[in-house]
């Protein structure tokens, strides 16, 4: 019968032995970083890049005003900086997505801030054909907003999809404002899309625009584009200028292609240099300050109200649609400014009821 033999093992090897077995655990761990889970002061390890196949998800449950879920500061004054940024290669991707889901109060999708010269508060950037750069949306308070000091409040590139999307039930779909800079900036290279675009699934105003200080006053209904400036004889509700086109130009299928009101100042006010024309219209046109007027046979006069202030600087003409008899024609117009009316005279009674058409310049 065989006798095993027992070796004794010194102290050294088996230290050696427990050390080859840590090694290869260390060497199998290599590639593969071990999950990290974080609470309230545990540290987190920046600067280095991480791969994952589920999403990462930061909550913070704090009530504290301004607190955030994720927050990002890019603090250098100078230089290409970005507060947060994003970026998806997905067909249907979204660089940047915010939510604010409470109900009320001052809540914003997504807010960027931005101190640099030529930084940029927020920055999406979208490279897929139906992709979004950045992406809003709040149940009551701004999809997306950007403050700037000196640069671009909100600024947005894509190569074929949408800039920046800002969707809200209740409040602004996007909100951009800058002491110096542009609040909101939208660049296209497309020749079908628009640089900026604005749709309102309300029946509200589509592209607001507001220039003065206080809150903005409310958004009138049914509004393409809306410009309002509250401050004096110089300001500019909207301003469209070309070299060679249309300035401003407006459609509409039966409602008002442009529309344009000032309390004290000029609603539409058109101008062009030498070569070219300030107001043309193709089509009917139609003036409140023109209309009928019908002197009844055998009277020579025919008194005018139209519904307007009349100045003694207002100009009247008036021409006969109709044979008045013989040569009897338009002799005078006679403006009373108190009552605001003016009378038409004739060269003689008419010998038949005949309209005269009148229009009020000034």
């Amino acid at each position: 019968m065989a006798i095993d033999t027992v070796t004794p093992r010194s102290r050294r090897v088996l230290l050696a032995a427990t050390a080859g077995s840590l090694a290869a655990l260390a060497a199998q761990a290599l590639g593969r970083p071990l999950p990290a889970r974080a609470a309230d002061g545990d540290p987190m390890i920046v600067g280095d890049y991480h791969a994952a196949t589920a999403t990462t998800t930061i909550e913070n449950t704090s009530t504290v005003v301004a607190s955030a879920g994720f927050s990002g500061y890019a603090t250098g004054a100078s230089g290409t900086t970005y507060g947060l940024r994003g970026q998806s290669d997905s067909t249907s991707g979204i660089g940047v997505v915010g939510l604010a889901s409470a109900a009320s109060g001052t809540t914003y999708g997504v807010h960027g801030q931005s101190n640099s010269a030529t930084g940029i508060g927020v920055k999406g950037l979208a490279s897929a054909a139906s992709g979004t750069g950045v992406r809003g949306e709040a149940s009551s308070g701004h999809g997306v907003q950007g403050i700037s000091t000196s640069g671009w409040g909100v600024s947005g590139s894509s190569t074929s999809g949408w800039g920046v999307l800002g969707i809200s039930t209740s409040g602004w779909g996007v909100l951009g404002t800058s002491t110096s800079g542009w609040g909101v900036l939208g660049t296209s290279d497309a020749t079908d899309r628009a640089a900026l675009a604005g749709y309102s699934n309300g029946s509200s105003t589509a592209v607001y625009g507001f220039s003065g200080s206080g809150f903005y006053p409310a958004a009138p209904a049914k509004t393409g584009v809306y410009g309002y400036a509250a401050q004096d004889s110089s300001a500019r509700g909207v301003t469209g200028r070309t070299t060679a086109g249309r300035g401003v130009n407006g459609v509409a299928t039966s409602g008002r292609g442009v529309n344009g009101y000032a309390g004290t100042g000029i609603g539409v006010y058109a101008a062009a240099g030498s070569g070219g024309t300030a107001f043309h219209a193709e089509g009917r046109v139609s003036f409140k300050t023109a209309g009928l007027a019908t002197i009844a046979s055998g009277t020579a006069s025919k008194t005018v109200t139209p519904g307007l202030d009349l100045t003694s600087a207002s100009k009247i003409l008036c021409t006969l649609m109709g044979n008045a008899g013989g040569a009897t024609t338009v002799k005078r117009v006679a403006v009373n400014t108190t009552t605001n009316a003016f009378t038409i005279y004739l060269t003689a009674a008419a010998t038949s009821a005949v309209k005269v058409a009148w229009f009020v310049i000034g």
